[in-house]
């Protein structure tokens, strides 16, 4: 699917393919934590066998507090986890997971690779990748320019 410098590959090489998961019976206070430890914006929620069941994301927990109180922390992840999770592969384009990310008003995409989770990648990651790749052709053109 072009090149695979400007792929979803490319980000996971520089950022890693680390994915802090949970699982639907934890409780949304648990996840809270692991995403403040973690200094993340989502938790993908595994099934047993490792599959995505959902995802939670930190919208989805001030969501639960505004429709359920303060009891919210003690409910279940299920209650408040996304089920309709829009995933990506590590050889589509950024430019292509950037125009799911906007069409759908998200922030992350699980990284998907022969059914396996392999990563997740957030909209920042994807700017940040993008405007990386900008300032190394305006060099390149630059570079090119003051040797005419």
């Amino acid at each position: 699917q072009g090149d695979p410098a400007m792929s979803v590959e490319a980000i996971l090489k520089a950022k890693g393919r680390n994915v802090f998961t949970i699982r639907p019976d934890h409780s949304v206070s648990e996840a809270a934590a692991l995403m403040a430890a973690k200094k993340v914006g989502v938790a993908i929620v595994t099934d047993a066998k490792g599959g995505i069941a959902g995802i939670l994301s930190e919208r989805d927990i001030v969501s639960g507090v505004t429709q359920f109180g303060k009891g919210v922390v003690d409910m279940p992840v299920r209650n408040l986890m996304t089920t309709l999770v829009a995933t990506c592969a590590p050889a589509d384009s950024v430019k292509a997971i950037m125009q799911v990310m906007n069409d759908r008003r998200i922030r992350h995409l699980p990284v998907i690779e022969n059914g396996e989770l392999v990563g997740i990648v957030s909209i920042g990651d994807a700017v940040n990748f993008r405007l990386s790749e900008a300032q190394m052709e305006m060099n390149v053109l630059r570079d090119f320019a003051a040797t005419r």
